[in-house]
């Protein structure tokens, strides 16, 4: 069993990484990425440390701290999301069923750059120089699109109330 915490770990840090509601945490200051990565390596303890979890329990889990370490609520289903494909995953592990947790990881989002960036200077350079070459109305446009094209998702902090 333990000998798949490894990879299950290497599937939360790319579960967490698409999740925007920890992503839009990090970046509005609400936790530091640092405590993103943690939050991976909790979640694997909490999945191999205890037997026969069902996925609301999971969802509390991560709900819990996301309020404890990021002082933020998630007002959309996608804890529920996050447990079931922490859960999925964490079956696949203990029934060893090996292949399919590799066919299956291999179709989830590649890891985002925010919470583990493997070359942070490259990709730096390269977005200072892509930033560079674009004029400021050809910006305006971008952003005006993306503001059309992206879903938003509620992130609230709970000691505004």
């Amino acid at each position: 069993m333990e000998h798949t915490m490894p990879f299950f770990l290497t599937v939360a840090q790319r579960i967490f990484s698409n999740w925007t509601a920890l992503k839009l945490a990090v970046e509005h200051d609400m936790g530091s990425v640092e405590c993103a990565r943690e939050f991976c390596s909790y979640m694997t303890e909490v999945l191999y440390i205890n037997e026969g979890l069902i996925s609301s329990e999971i969802a509390s889990v991560l709900d819990d701290y996301m309020d404890d370490q990021f002082n933020t609520e998630v007002h959309d289903d996608s804890i529920i999301q996050v447990a079931e494909e922490l859960l999925r995953f964490h079956r696949y592990c203990m029934e060893g069923n090996e292949s399919t947790a590799k066919t299956e990881f291999e179709k989830l989002p590649p890891l985002q750059s925010w919470l583990y960036s493997e070359q942070p200077s490259q990709s730096i350079s390269s977005q200072a120089v892509k930033h560079q070459s674009s004029s400021s109305n050809e910006d305006m446009d971008i952003d005006k699109n993306e503001q059309e094209n992206d879903e938003w998702t509620v992130v609230t902090n709970r000691r505004s109330k």
